[in-house]
């Protein structure tokens, strides 16, 4: 394992009621343990889960409907489950609940559509030896929803993550850097949802997590006008924490698996 610097913006949000947010500002690099360098048939890992200590991921746009299950080392692939009835339109982010395993296939970049989908898997068929199927497929649409331009609008959505009994979705504002919260029922198969909450977190939302066992949110970006880019985490009622984190294969680096730990952030802020 070695060592990787990235200049992280961390933001440290008091939120009422979800619709509106202070943020006190911390600016400080944090240092990025890469674990391993991803086997290549995950150089586009986009959602990554943990389920029963095992790690589980998949691959961005118009690759397999698969998921794959990491070795401990992270280096190879020991399980790959085909989910049935599903197409990876743009496959961007895991959940988890204690029985189910989320599968969102949300991501817009173009706009071509108004709302994204979510498969809903068991987790007992992760035992299964090569394909799951899902019990439901929950279809969301925008309320609020506009058409725009490719890499110009504010409905995609990359970030997911599972808080109580909801589902709850993050969207990656290309058009003002901002990110919407939308709440959506794991019930309910057909719905519509408008935005709750808007942040202005002034990069681009590409992962969330939720720990209700810290009380801690977790929404990690980066900001797309600065040359070659830098990440940054917006940490929400935090105690201590670490974060498992991939990366996609870019022209400068192979997909990686790292973790980065945050919990020195937050000694005297609460």
């Amino acid at each position: 394992m070695f060592k990787k610097q990235v200049y992280l913006l961390v933001a440290l949000l008091s939120v009422s009621g979800c619709s509106s947010a202070t943020t006190y500002s911390v600016r400080k690099p944090l240092d990025v343990d890469v674990i391993a360098n991803l086997p290549t048939t995950l150089d586009e890992s986009s959602g990554i889960a943990i389920v029963n200590g095992k790690v589980w991921s998949h691959n961005d746009s118009g690759s397999k409907n698969q998921i794959y299950q990491l070795s401990p080392d992270f280096k190879t692939i020991t399980k790959t489950l085909t989910v049935q009835n599903s197409r990876n339109y743009d496959w961007e982010a895991l959940a988890q609940s204690q029985r189910y395993l989320y599968i969102g296939d949300t991501g817009n970049n173009s706009t071509r559509r108004n709302g994204g989908i979510i498969y809903k898997v068991p987790l007992s068929s992760l035992n299964n030896k090569r394909t799951i199927k899902p019990v439901s497929t929950l279809r969301y649409r925008f309320k609020d929803f506009e058409h725009g331009k490719t890499y110009q609008h504010n409905f995609d959505s990359e970030a997911m993550t599972v808080v109580g009994d909801q589902l709850w979705l993050f969207s990656k504002n290309w058009q003002d850097e901002h990110t919407k919260l939308y709440r959506l029922n794991p019930m309910k198969k057909q719905q519509t949802v408008a935005p709750e909450g808007n942040y202005p977190v002034k990069g681009l939302i590409t992962s969330a997590d939720y720990d209700p066992n810290t009380s801690t949110l977790v929404l990690l970006g980066y900001r797309k006008e600065v040359l070659l880019g830098y990440s940054f985490i917006w940490l929400i009622k935090v105690k201590d924490n670490q974060l498992l984190i991939t990366s996609e294969k870019n022209p400068l680096a192979k997909a990686m698996i790292a973790t980065v730990d945050v919990s020195s952030l937050m000694k005297g802020s609460e």
